[in-house]
């Protein structure tokens, strides 16, 4: 699932392409991807994207266009404004629209942003001021944000007796980070991701903390990770897959001391650890 700096790559990429471009019509291949009257953002301009945890926003005078990609969503623009020399590895992207393509943004401009989803759990919606800050008040603390701090991460940890992994990925206490960059700031922090969070101490959660920003800005540097479904804007890969440290990398050798990466369950997902640079306590 793309995670925040996926989510990131996204915006930087569309906003200065999207913002002032006026919709002329909307193509809604699937039903259920869409949520509210397509009617109300017809002939609207979009006054500029953000983005709240893995939510991508399309800002327009009275409603808001909420997109969230889960397992597989793409958003793919094709226009005057994408890179020359495109290098696109995926073949179904070299022809849009597709048999994923579920909605279509058709702009006065001529240029046009395809929505496709291969597992059909993204998601599209409509929210006005209200729905909008009831879905943000559900999330947890953005990374990005002032409230980020060592001192609001120990709050949150040092009262919780679940595994520190499965506590970072909870989205209601932190929005935003997902398995990849939660394996790769635990092994950055030297912190065995079973470890209870209440376990961790005061200077751990500030390594911790120093580690979450690194690799999540690392993440927005190399404009995501595409080992598995995540494209940026025009298709192309991200290239965070080149740098991980210990995600998706089992067996290999540890980056750090060159002993083998391990991988488990924990909380449902593949978990990858050094044995010896992340001991248990």
């Amino acid at each position: 699932m793309p995670e925040l700096p996926e989510v990131e790559t996204l915006r930087l990429q569309l906003n200065p392409i999207l913002k002032g471009q006026v919709i002329s019509k909307l193509e809604i291949l699937n039903k259920k991807t869409f949520h509210g009257d397509p009617k109300l953002i017809i002939n609207r301009k979009i006054t500029g994207i953000s983005r709240f945890a893995k939510v991508l926003v399309f800002e327009t005078k009275d409603v808001a266009i909420a997109i969230h990609l889960k397992m597989s969503g793409r958003l793919i623009y094709r226009g005057k404004k994408q890179p020359k020399n495109l290098k696109i590895d995926d073949i179904e992207l070299k022809k849009l629209p597709n048999s994923h393509t579920r909605v279509t943004f058709h702009f006065k401009s001529g240029d046009i942003l395809y929505f496709t989803d291969q597992r059909k759990f993204g998601w599209i919606k409509l929210l006005d001021r209200v729905k909008r800050e009831a879905l943000k008040e559900k999330l947890g603390i953005e990374p990005f944000s002032k409230n980020f701090n060592v001192e609001n991460l120990y709050k949150i940890t040092s009262k919780i007796n679940r595994p520190i992994k499965v506590v970072l990925m909870d989205q209601s206490l932190i929005s935003g980070i997902g398995n990849i960059y939660a394996n790769d700031g635990l092994f950055c922090a030297k912190i065995h991701p079973k470890t209870k969070a209440k376990d961790l101490d005061k200077k751990q959660i500030q390594k911790l903390h120093e580690c979450l920003l690194m690799v999540l800005k690392n993440g927005i540097k190399y404009k995501g990770a595409s080992e598995n479904l995540f494209r940026d804007a025009f298709g192309q890969k991200g290239e965070l897959q080149n740098y991980f440290y210990v995600y998706a990398r089992e067996g290999k050798p540890c980056k750090v001391c060159r002993t083998p990466i391990v991988k488990f369950r924990l909380g449902g997902r593949g978990t990858f650890f050094c044995p010896k640079c992340q001991k248990s306590q």
